[in-house]
């Protein structure tokens, strides 16, 4: 983790606008973090961060939209499982344009089959962005929230040390004296 932030602080809010683009929800926590510490803006991450995962989405909707049946085509397993999610698919799209970067392994298997199944574009990134910022703002807010409380209980324990340490050496000179 520390080798993360240290790549994070060198290379700043390009590494944030990269992990938020390619499912980077311990980049953008780490980056809570940094906002929390005063390394960064917390506006300018979240904007950056939330370029970036709408511009990752929307990537991954023309990928679909565009070269989906050609994977397809290549993989025939894979075109039985989308034909067994196809109906879902088209009852739900909105749902699930809104909902997939909150589901683990969806966020970019969701955006591929909305491509494809010519779900509207203007539709898709209006829900995109939507739920792109709701989601950057809720990783970097936990990871700003995580940071605060990592040093109020930091802090606690750097005042407590010295109590423990007095009450450590109480207990091994009572001991020593009551073997004397």
């Amino acid at each position: 983790m520390e080798e993360l932030q240290t790549f994070l602080l060198q290379y700043g809010y390009g590494v944030v606008a990269l992990g938020a683009l390619v499912e980077g929800e311990t980049i953008l926590i780490l980056t809570g973090i940094l906002v929390h510490q005063g390394t960064f803006s917390f506006p300018l991450a979240m904007a950056v961060a939330t370029v970036g995962a709408v511009a990752g989405d929307q990537g991954w909707f023309y990928l679909g939209r565009h070269f989906f049946q050609s994977i397809v085509k290549q993989f025939p397993r894979l075109y039985i499982l989308i034909a067994r999610v196809q109906p879902w698919v088209e009852h739900k799209a909105d749902w699930i344009a809104a909902g997939s970067r909150f589901v683990y392994g969806t966020r970019i298997a969701s955006p591929l089959l909305l491509g494809a199944n010519g779900y509207s574009r203007g539709r898709f990134l209006v829900i995109n962005i939507l739920a792109g910022t709701t989601w950057v703002f809720l990783c970097v807010t936990g990871g700003y929230l995580l940071g605060a409380t990592a040093q109020h209980f930091l802090g606690e324990m750097a005042r407590l040390e010295w109590m423990i340490i007095i009450i450590i050496v109480g207990i091994f000179g009572w001991r020593a004296w009551r073997k004397s």
